[in-house]
């Protein structure tokens, strides 16, 4: 299974592969990474290193709340078979490109498994980060994180290592709301 890397925003190859080389994602052998940015690809093999194409600058990503861009994901995958991981993901939008930072987007399950934190605003702008909710159902929660730790967290994610609670509250204690490791 990929980890996506959703490109929601058009976005220059050097930026993605300054992500790459920040991210340690090109020198990762313990997991695989593949750049999103359309609904009709099949994606069944991690994207190679460097990139050597800007991202689709109409990609259908763009301008969709955490929540739309997990619900297009579980759709990509239903539609074309794509082996994503869609329980987490990284998010390179229009901040990316100012500040150096992503949008990591995790699937904490069905509304009412447990108390989760965030601020629950729900207002599908990208920017604050916290906890939303679909209509189906989903809890998605979100925090905003550097390009030197946005891999690393994904994998502790996935293994369980760390929940994405725990980087929403080293983020809140800082000055910016960005979670730096």
């Amino acid at each position: 299974m990929l980890f996506p890397i959703v490109c929601a925003a058009p976005l220059s190859k050097e930026l993605m592969n300054h992500f790459i080389s920040v991210s340690g994602i090109d020198t990762t052998d313990t997991a695989d990474f593949v750049f999103i940015d359309n609904m009709s690809t099949h994606y069944s093999n991690p994207s190679t290193f460097p990139v050597s194409a800007d991202s689709n600058p109409c990609s259908p990503f763009m301008g969709k709340s955490p929540t739309e861009i997990w619900e297009m994901l579980v759709k990509l995958c239903k539609d074309t078979g794509s082996e994503i991981m869609v329980w987490y993901v990284i998010v390179l939008d229009e901040r990316s490109e100012r500040d150096g930072t992503v949008l990591l987007v995790t699937d904490v399950g069905d509304v009412g498994e447990e108390d989760g934190g965030g601020d629950g605003d729900g207002d599908g702008d990208g920017e604050e980060e916290g906890e939303e909710e679909d209509g189906g159902g989903r809890r998605i929660q979100t925090v905003r994180a550097t390009f030197e730790v946005a891999a690393e967290e994904v994998v502790l994610f996935h293994t369980g290592h760390r929940g994405i609670e725990e980087d929403q509250w080293k983020a809140e204690k800082d000055k910016d709301g960005v979670f730096r490791g």
